[in-house]
């Protein structure tokens, strides 16, 4: 649809012509004007009622505080960074629920090493070693409900996880080394196969016997299980304590992690940040003080501008408040959104002071209110209903975090949006009369005249699309080698004990990592062919990728067979027996019946079955519930570098669905999250500008202002996404949130510009752009300047979410101010050649027109009243 407007109306030659557009509107800027009208009242409404509006929305506050009462938070990374829809959360809840047998499980790991980082086996760091391992396992207690707890208390039924360990250092503590043979990454001690390499790295052994000569690092691992979570949290205190805090074995260098502990150092790193908004507010007080001060005197407002601050604050307490009272746990990762609502809120005050200041200071307040929240009003719901759109798209996110943020920042953009809107109007109308009463006959105000040459960047297209397309190169190669990964060094501050924990624990498990492979339905395995499918899924796990073999993998069945093959070779009539039974691999007849009896001889198996001893008697295939075997994979241990490691075992597991096979690490969940990222994002960013297109179409319904927003839009984001991945920061769900983050703002900048644009009412882009930059230029640079001085703590903090805000902030008010004009200027002017046309009006010589000016600017036709409502 084209509308005809009016450009200029010339004489000339006895001829009467006008100079007209078909201007690309849509059909939908008739909401436009609906909109106006809309705001119109509302603004008449606060300038009549100031005080009334401002204590209502203080008891909507006080009423959302309530919500405070549900309050609770969620910081477990393995959860809620990782897709509901993840495999590996499937494979970790069948896992947990095998070992969860009394109660709640808590894992903790315990990294040991020489102070100097040498060999571990010289008697001196050997002593020390064993009395802090020790130490943790016999003395560590605590005290819960005066109920004495030590870690014997805890464990069943996995005390004996480390027993290999222990056996090993007692040889080693006896001297009785020449009596065994101590290889590695499994050795026989007593006739029983002890798997080491979950415990010992950096092992150096004899080339030729295996025998093991030195190791650096032990990694011990406690499994706690309790009815209630505090007893074990609280041993894990002790054990903290114990390893960094004794000073009792200066010879050994200890280091712990657990899932809580994570959870509390992600906690922490939430809370620290927390205190920099104050220090933000403060800034960005002094900032809107500065930026308040006018030529005139009397009309700079440095208290309305503080108290405009102050606002984002009552925006605040109300987001988490009513999102509190849902019941939806506040996560660390949602105090960048309380940063988030600060920078909206301030963006939004330099809108309505500039448009107070643009409004008639002639009118009565009331009426002059009604027409700056009727120019503010629509620039405003442009930002946000565009902000509203890019968190809703995470909204929908399967992944936990994202989701949460997502909804914390929509419901921020809505409350200050209309706190904003309401209460900062508000104090304007009641402290306006003190700027009546000092209004005098002063000079004209002046402008910031290089704000308004800004515009002539239109006529430098060449270099503009020059310079962007080196711009636009950086970023694809930043795009084509970004990484996605998660770790806990990208969520907790860089010099806190988990995270070098973590940097350690990378390095020296390259060496070795397990698998654990649980079966849910082992069948009948008195079949022979049902013994030898389970068989067969044991090697194919054995030989899968980066697997470092079967003298890895820690199961019962191959021991229990040669159990069965043992006791049967020992009886005197073998011909009583059906089967052959044979220690050389022969052929075994399956029989549960031995199974109590084998468990009990080889008790360091019992964690790794579940059973039941009245049908083993009966030698039922009941008897085995279900059961885990654990083998080791090598070299491979980056969240990225697993995911083919992952998808084998998968794999395998797909191969056997009668067995009902679950594969788990630790690692999985980052793994998926880490795959699952890139398609994830790539998702977000297209449909969101899908999105935002849409939503101009309602707000800006002219197709160059559109094509010219989306342009810069996807231009701001490309250039973030690729830029991000050149300084380090890989994808990943905290830089996917700042992403989110950052495709609002960035359409904040591009949204008010073009809109602006639209408004305006001039015969030329150029014009047009002059006019844009003089009254919202200044304003959109503050709203800019002021986003990145709120979200400058979050840089300061050991969080890279700021880094986004920056990223975007900067490239933002480029393609806004800058590069946006660019293609405004451009895309009239290609749009122009098919809308201008020449009119003629009349051939008359003798018009009584004859004493019309040569030319006459028609600037108000389809406005009337005082209140720009369009016809």
């Amino acid at each position: 649809m084209y509308l005809l407007k009016i450009r200029e109306i010339i004489w000339e030659d006895g001829l009467f012509y006008w100079s007209a557009d078909l201007t690309m509107r849509l059909p939908t800027a008739k909401y436009e004007v609906h909109m106006r009208k809309f705001f119109y009242k509302v603004g008449f409404f606060i300038g009549t009622h100031p005080r009334k509006c401002i204590a209502a929305l203080l008891m909507v506050t006080a009423f959302s505080c309530l919500g405070f009462l549900r309050f609770h938070q969620i910081n477990n990374a393995r959860v809620t960074f990782t897709a509901h829809d993840s495999p590996s959360h499937r494979e970790g809840s069948m896992f947990f629920e095998f070992l969860r047998q009394n109660g709640t499980l808590h894992m903790i790991e315990v990294l040991l090493q020489a102070s100097d980082k040498g060999n571990l086996l010289r008697p001196a760091y050997r002593h020390q070693l064993l009395g802090i391992s020790k130490e943790i396992v016999e003395d560590l207690s605590v005290t819960t409900s005066g109920h004495v707890q030590t870690y014997g208390d805890m464990c069943e039924p996995y005390c004996e996880k480390n027993d290999a360990f222990f056996a090993l250092m007692d040889i080693f503590e006896s001297n009785s080394t020449d009596s065994f043979e101590l290889t590695y990454p499994s050795t026989e001690i007593l006739g029983h196969k002890m798997f080491l390499a979950n415990n010992l790295y950096g092992v150096k052994t004899d080339p030729d016997t295996h025998q093991i000569l030195s190791f650096s690092s032990v990694i011990l691992r406690f499994f706690l299980t309790n009815p209630t979570i505090k007893p074990m949290t609280d041993f894990e205190n002790e054990i903290v304590k114990l390893v960094y805090d004794s000073g009792k074995y200066r010879l050994i260098h200890g280091q712990v992690a657990s899932d809580n502990l994570v959870a509390k150092e992600v906690k922490r790193l939430g809370n620290e940040t927390a205190p920099w908004l104050s220090v933000a507010l403060a800034i960005l007080c002094a900032f809107l003080v500065v930026c308040s001060l006018r030529y005139r005197r009397s009309e700079s407002k440095p208290l309305e501008a503080c108290l405009g601050a102050l606002i984002p604050v009552l925006s605040g307490l109300t987001t988490v408040g009513m999102v509190s009272a849902t019941g939806l746990a506040f996560q660390s990762i949602i105090v960048s959104t309380l940063f988030l609502v600060i920078a909206i809120g301030i963006d939004d005050v330099f809108i309505i002071l500039a448009a107070w200041h643009r409004s008639d200071k002639n009118l009565e307040i009331p009426e002059r209110l009604a027409l700056t929240v009727q120019d503010a009003g629509c620039s405003m719901t442009v930002t946000t209903v565009t902000n509203l759109v890019s968190f809703g798209n995470g909204v929908l996110s399967t992944t936990p975090v994202l989701q949460t943020f997502a909804i914390y920042s929509s419901v921020a953009s809505v409350v200050c949006y209309i706190y904003q809107l309401v209460i900062f109007p508000a104090i304007i109308a009641i402290t306006a009369p003190k700027e009546y009463k000092e209004l005098g006959k002063m000079e004209e105000e002046k402008t910031f005249e290089f704000i308004g040459r800004l515009s002539e960047w239109s006529d430098k297209i060449i270099l503009t699309i020059s310079i962007l397309l080196g711009y636009w190169y950086l970023s694809v190669y930043g795009i084509f080698t970004m990484e996605t990964d998660l770790s806990i060094q990208k969520m907790a501050d860089q010099k806190s004990r988990i995270v070098k924990y973590k940097k350690e624990a990378d390095i020296i498990m390259k060496e070795m990592q397990s698998v654990a492979v649980l079966v849910k339905q082992p069948g009948d395995l008195r079949k022979p062919e049902n013994l030898e499918n389970l068989q067969n899924l044991i090697k194919d796990f054995e030989a899968a990728k980066y697997s470092y073999g079967n003298e890895s993998t820690i199961c019962w069945l191959q021991s229990y067979l040669d159990f069965l093959a043992f006791y049967e070779d020992s009886e005197e009539d073998f011909e009583e027996i059906s089967g052959n039974f044979s220690k050389t691999g022969k052929a075994v007849n399956f029989t549960y019946t031995d199974l109590p009896n084998f468990l009990n001889s080889a008790s360091h198996f019992k964690p790794m079955i579940r059973y039941s001893e009245k049908d083993c008697e009966k030698n039922l295939p009941s008897c085995l519930q279900s059961f885990v075997f654990s083998t080791g994979f090598t070299t491979v241990v980056r969240y990225n570098e697993m995911y083919p490691v992952v998808f084998d075992w998968r794999r395998i597991a797909a191969k056997y669905p009668q067995l009902e096979v679950y594969p788990y690490t630790e690692r999985s969940n980052f793994v998926d999250q880490t795959v699952d990222m890139v398609d994830n994002i790539w998702n977000t960013v297209i449909s969101e500008v899908i999105c935002m297109g849409l939503t101009f179409l309602i707000f800006i319904p002219d197709v160059v202002s559109i094509f010219a927003a989306v342009f810069a839009l996807f231009s701001v984001n490309f250039g973030v996404f690729g830029f991000l991945s050149l300084w380090g920061v890989g994808m990943d769900p905290v830089s996917t949130a700042s992403l989110l983050m950052s495709i609002g703002f960035s359409v904040d900048i591009s949204a008010h510009i073009s809109y602006h644009y639209y408004q305006v009412d001039k015969p030329t882009a150029r014009q047009k752009l002059e006019h844009v930059f003089t009254h919202i230029g200044w304003p959109t640079l503050q709203g800019g300047l002021s986003t990145m001085i709120a979200m400058s703590p979050i840089v300061i903090a050991p969080s890279y979410l700021g880094l986004t805000v920056v990223l975007v902030c900067t490239f933002g008010l480029i393609h806004g101010l800058i590069v946006l004009p660019v293609f405004l200027s451009f895309f009239e002017e290609v749009a122009g050649s098919c809308r201008t046309k020449s009119v003629k009006i009349t051939d008359s010589t003798t018009s009584s027109t004859h004493h019309l000016p040569t030319t006459i600017h028609v600037k108000d036709i389809g406005y009337h009243n005082n209140n720009d409502e369009k016809f």
